[in-house]
């Protein structure tokens, strides 16, 4: 049950910003480079109240436990894209910034795992972020 060099992973599910309550569905991979080092980037797209917004991330995970619960401290890159008019050139801004957080995956089966995250992005308002995601564990194991 610990984290092994060749070890991959899918992930899916909800993002939330906490500071302006805006929704959104992620999807992403995981693969552990080393024992215990992991790079997981994961695409987010954004259901905001007008327009299109949709965020980018490059994650490189530390795991500070194994087992069942494994908890991991994170940082990375990042970009969001913002769109208040879409359909009208030139309209979308790039906002590229930074990352840290930590998270908790949970080994449910074999194949299968629940992983829990909260993370600061660096783009404008520090904007604080809570994911919950469905993994799928697809090999290395």
């Amino acid at each position: 049950m610990a984290q092994e060099q060749g070890d991959f992973r899918i992930q899916i599910g909800p993002d939330y910003k906490l500071q302006i309550n805006d929704l959104g569905a992620h999807a992403g991979l995981e693969y552990l480079f080393v024992d215990r080092f992991s790079l997981a980037p994961s695409f987010t797209y954004w259901f905001p109240d007008f327009g299109r917004s949709f965020n980018l991330n490059m994650d490189l995970r530390y795991y500070l436990t194994e087992g069942v619960s494994q908890i991991y401290v994170l940082g990375g890159y990042n970009n969001l894209w913002i769109n208040a008019q879409p359909g009208l050139p030139g309209t979308t801004l790039s906002r590229a910034g930074g990352n840290f957080g930590l998270g908790a995956f949970l080994d449910v089966a074999a194949n299968f795992g629940l992983n829990t995250e909260f993370k600061i992005q660096s783009q404008n308002t520090r904007q604080p972020v809570l994911r919950v995601g469905l993994v799928f564990k697809v090999g290395g194991y």
